[in-house]
């Protein structure tokens, strides 16, 4: 297994970085090729980011002995996932974005600070779905439904 401290962990977060950010480039290729209607080359794109995402997750499946490669918290189960991802999204909207936003201002440009207010939004939007599964998750199980009532009729016959 490999561990946190050790230097591979340390690589193959780098590396799963940049297969995630090939997978996103690739798409948006591909959606660009699309556009274009060079409808070959939007499927190869389309096809070359779907391989990349497969790495990426063979890198995810290496670090999940060690922890979310964003977070640092314990991840393999759904609970465990829905948890790494609810502290990304709470640092990405009550931190990230906003100070994004203050920077875009600062620099001059409110089309950026706009769009990034918009996706700050969007972030407590999943924020919220996040809680609303984990507390599904959570939630008790019902007990096993009563017989239904034609089964109960033709018994009671």
């Amino acid at each position: 297994m490999v561990q946190p401290s050790d230097g591979l962990a340390v690589d193959l977060r780098t590396v799963l970085a940049a297969e995630a950010t090939a997978v996103q480039r690739y798409s948006y290729f591909s959606h660009i090729a699309e556009i274009e209607g060079q409808g070959e080359i939007a499927r190869a794109f389309s096809e070359l980011a779907e391989s990349i995402a497969c790495v990426a997750h063979g890198h995810i499946d290496a670090l999940q002995g060690i922890a979310d490669p964003q977070t640092e918290a314990t991840v393999g189960e759904t609970r465990l996932n829905l948890a790494a991802s609810m502290a990304d999204v709470l640092h990405e909207a009550h931190e990230v974005y906003p100070r994004l936003v203050a920077t875009a201002h600062e620099k001059g440009h409110p089309d950026v600070a706009s769009w990034l207010t918009t996706l700050g939004s969007l972030k407590r939007s999943h924020l919220a779905r996040f809680q609303g599964m984990l507390a599904a998750l959570e939630a008790p199980s019902p007990a096993a439904p009563a017989a239904d009532a034609a089964t109960k009729g033709d018994a009671d016959d």
